[in-house]
């Protein structure tokens, strides 16, 4: 879908908004990746109208962060974002205003927003209402706070993050003014919430210029305030060119020997946490050893080709920070989706007996030596030691393990 179509599928609540004689306009991220060329998913569209003028015109609508001015627009199976013209009120916590005031100016709302690429607004015609200069420091590739710097940062400390993920997605610059106010900042992140600091992390570190942020983020210390990176030596600290965030974080605890319990700090899920953890444990595989290819099929079989391939492929590219021997005969893509074509099974539920079947067939009562029973079978069969039927693994039981 082209830019232009997802403006002219949201045009329609702007055209309804005006004839009832509000203003409406879109802006944001959609204003500014559209100017831009890139890819464009949603828009949001910013209105004099106020919430209950907002419900009272659409037909579907959803409260979502109505007090805030936000509401909901529903239509042809797509949602749209409709906010009143605000001003904030005090920060007090550095991070949300304790008030929201609404407006009838559009430069009043602007007026609000963090960087000037993100406070462009343009009408359903396409014409641009770019009261501080966006396009211009869009054209000479400059990531400029919205007025006074030093006050954007200090209202909300997050603006600090989202500065240097701009950076590793843009690869511009940021401006002299606006990087020294994100710096005298900085210690402000501390109040910030650690989750909302993962979220700017994860967008930036997947950047595709993230080698512009290594300087900033070595120049400012941000990482000095951020909990679980402040057990990183900030001078050598590690950020790869190619990566997502778990692997990036596995590196990290496997280059400056964390703990994995360190991984709390972050207050990710458990998921992700089981996803580092899993980039960690191959990293350690890896290291320094020359692995036997029945090693190497136990580790394919456990962690799955495409994750080995990865971790393959960042030993390869960052082999200088971690260090690690590298065996291009074993360690390569080929070799490992060889081997996991070739597995006879991909998980311990294609077994062809289970642990009903091994106390029937041995008489006995359940226990943890079904366990430790269906562990071995499992081996086995991955190491082509045995066949998976039935038969054939409750003889291999009988042969090999003392019941």
């Amino acid at each position: 879908m082209s830019a232009n179509q997802v403006f002219e599928d949201a045009k329609w609540i702007i055209e309804a908004l005006e004839n009832h004689g509000h203003h409406a306009y879109f802006v944001g991220g959609s204003v500014r990746d559209y100017l831009m060329d890139k890819h464009i998913s949603d828009v949001d569209i910013t209105t004099s109208a106020l919430p209950e003028e907002v419900e009272s015109i659409f037909d579907k609508t959803l409260p979502i962060g109505k007090e805030h001015g936000t509401i909901i627009v529903l239509g042809s199976g797509q949602q749209f974002e409709v906010t009143t013209f605000r001003k904030d009120g005090d920060y007090v916590d550095h991070r949300r205003p304790t008030s929201v005031q609404f407006v009838t100016d559009l430069y009043e709302d602007v007026a609000r927003r963090d960087f000037t690429m993100n406070a462009i607004a343009m009408d359903k015609s396409y014409q641009l209402h770019d009261y501080f200069n966006g396009l211009k420091d869009i054209n000479n590739k400059i990531i400029k706070a919205v007025g006074t710097p030093i006050d954007r940062m200090e209202e909300d400390a997050l603006r600090i993050m989202r500065g240097v993920r701009f950076q590793a997605q843009t690869g511009f610059n940021i401006d002299d003014e606006t990087k020294e106010a994100m710096s005298q900042s900085a210690h402000l992140l501390d109040k910030i919430a650690i989750e909302r600091i993962v979220v700017e992390l994860k967008e930036m570190i997947s950047g595709n210029y993230v080698y512009h942020i290594i300087q900033t983020m070595k120049d400012m210390a941000i990482f000095k305030y951020i909990p679980f990176f402040k057990n990183i030596n900030l001078e050598t600290i590690f950020i790869p060119q190619h990566s997502n965030f778990e692997l990036w974080i596995a590196s990290l605890c496997y280059i400056y020997h964390l703990e994995l319990s360190s991984l709390n700090h972050l207050k990710i899920s458990n998921k992700e946490k089981h996803e580092i953890i899993s980039y960690y444990n191959l990293f350690n595989e890896f290291e320094n050893r020359n692995i036997s290819k029945v090693e190497m099929t136990s580790m394919i079989y456990n962690y799955g080709n495409n994750k080995v391939n990865k971790v393959i492929q960042f030993i390869y590219e960052n082999n200088q920070s971690l260090n690690i021997q590298f065996h291009p005969t074993i360690m390569n893509t080929i070799l490992v989706n060889e081997i996991y074509d070739k597995l006879p099974i991909y998980d311990k539920s294609d077994l062809s007996i289970n642990g009903q079947i091994i106390m029937n067939e041995f008489n006995k009562n359940g226990g943890p030596w079904i366990k430790d029973i269906l562990n071995k079978v499992e081996q086995a069969v991955i190491l082509n030691k045995v066949n998976n039927t039935q038969n054939e693994l409750i003889e291999w039981v009988r042969e090999n393990v003392e019941i």
